[in-house]
């Protein structure tokens, strides 16, 4: 067998993702907020990067730099700066370090500030409760005295959910940590004593109960009812009433008692700060139609220094040097054309998106078009995953509310008379699900069934599986236990 080697020159296309093509893409991904966020980083690497709206306050913290330097220096020079006086007036975080006796600087700061100011202080503190751990913990030490008493109530703390109800059954938790079942609940016995009343309860029933006695409401003929209570919960109302030797009206105010509860008292412990999306487009009517514009208050603009650049140009330096300079350069000027073609791609699309759906900005849900991102690529000659990538974590404040670019998107259902431009959008039909439901009888519900009747008899074709599939994606329970909540709701008023 014989080898030969030769040269060949093949030539063929492809496509490669280039780190400035991949962080593109990102940036294209990106909210409002990210984004700034992301330029910060950027700004802060590279020297010829500079944010708009940080520019001036960039600028001053240079010049204070500089004249602080200026003046240390001179200090220096003079010996000036060996005779620092930390307990010099207004010198506060010399005098605090220099161990002076902080009485001074408390009476001093007493004295510049008005009771008014530190009400105002007081007031801007957030009152917060603690965690539902940490309450819990503060209370061991006040009701149980005995240390072994202690260790037990911590796998029994450690079980604790949100909720406050235990989440774990007490013979797993006597098996993993080889004590015994009687000694766990009288453990529990004392620790479901603390406050809120409801805290380690191991069900729904005893939750309750637990509440009805530190109120004491605690009946028996309550107590029946609330060791009954799958059969509330399944409508049987005559079986609980027969349990509970009571009259149809006794039934009524036990119910009416055991909604003034709460059935998951640890919930009040749980904090946090709603976080609210800042929208990334903003859009309003205009007098010639429909405006879209970015939100311009989270997107800084970007600037590059050529000033700063033309300087070091005119400087000798090392090849090393020169290599990054321009490296660096050339980074600027990229991200800064990459943010604008990145801005403009967005209003192209969110411009288009917002023209299909004028009906709905200006009519409601109702009037929402069935809409693809093929339908939308098409339209402005991009490519579909484009559209799904800018598309994805964008926010845009209408007149009817703020919106994720991704809720204008839904499938279209088939109508009688097969005219695409009058196609119902999924979203809306599911909007005339609800409104159905909602202005039903309470006493004698709508079935699937008839809803989907309703709704095909406005033109579009719906099946009884799809109404029940819509249904439950609107979390709406179905007709019998509608009626179930009616009966109840009916003994209650």
């Amino acid at each position: 067998m014989q080898l030969n080697q030769s040269v060949r020159l093949k030539q063929k296309q492809s496509m490669v993702m280039t780190p400035r093509l991949q962080q593109a893409i990102r940036m294209l991904q990106m909210s409002n907020i990210d984004l700034a966020a992301y330029l910060e980083d950027q700004a802060l690497e590279n020297p010829f990067l500079d944010l708009a709206d940080q520019k001036n306050e960039a600028a001053e913290t240079r010049t204070e730099k500089a004249s602080d330097q200026e003046a240390l220096d001179k200090a220096l020079e003079n010996g000036t700066g060996l005779k620092d006086d930390p307990g010099a007036a207004g010198d506060y975080d010399n005098r605090l370090e220099s161990g002076e006796s902080d009485a001074v600087w408390r009476a001093e700061l007493t004295q510049s500030s008005s009771g008014s100011d530190w009400d105002m202080i007081a007031m801007n503190i957030a009152d917060r409760r603690g965690s539902l751990y940490a309450h819990v913990q503060d209370q061991v030490a006040l009701i149980l005295l005995d240390s072994r008493d202690r260790i037990l109530a911590q796998p029994l703390i450690e079980a604790l959910l949100p909720s406050g109800w235990l989440g774990r059954e007490i013979k797993d938790i006597a098996d993993e940590h080889g004590c015994r079942v009687e000694e766990l609940e009288r453990v529990l016995g004392q620790l479901q004593t603390m406050e809120p009343s409801g805290l380690f309860a191991r069900n729904l029933s005893e939750c309750l109960t637990l509440q009805a006695a530190d109120q004491n409401l605690l009946t028996p003929m309550l107590e029946t009812f609330l060791a009954h209570l799958p059969l509330l919960a399944s409508g049987e109302l005559r079986t609980l009433q027969r349990k509970c030797a009571c009259s149809p009206e006794d039934l009524q105010n036990m119910l009416r008692l055991i909604r003034s509860f709460n059935p998951k008292p640890g919930e009040e412990f749980m904090f946090g700060d709603d976080i609210i999306n800042t929208p990334d487009l903003i859009t309003y009517k205009g007098k010639e139609g429909w405006v879209v514009e970015l939100n311009h208050s989270t997107l800084p603009a970007i600037t590059i220094n050529e000033k700063y650049a033309e300087e070091l140009a005119k400087k000798k330096a090392a090849r090393e040097a020169e290599e990054f300079t321009q490296n660096a350069l050339s980074s600027a000027r990229w991200l800064k054309r990459a943010l604008e073609q990145r801005n403009a791609t967005t209003l192209t699309i969110s411009a288009e998106i917002v023209r299909r759906q004028q009906d709905f900005l200006e009519n409601g849900i109702d009037a929402l078009k069935p809409l693809l991102l093929r339908d939308v690529a098409s339209a402005i000659g991009m490519h579909e995953s484009t559209v799904s990538r800018v598309t994805t974590g964008l926010m845009i404040t209408t007149p009817r509310g703020s919106f994720s670019l991704k809720a204008f998107f839904s499938t279209a259902l088939a109508n009688n008379d097969e005219d695409d431009d009058d196609m119902a959008s999924t979203a809306s039909v599911r909007n005339m699900i609800s409104k159905l439901v909602a202005a039903e009888d309470p006493r004698r519900p709508l079935s699937d069934e008839l809803i989907a009747e309703k709704v095909s008899g406005q033109g579009i074709k719906l099946a009884r599986r799809t109404v029940a599939k819509y249904r439950q994606m609107l979390k709406i329970p179905s007709s019998a236990e509608r009626r179930r909540r009616a009966k109840l709701n009916q003994l209650t008023r």
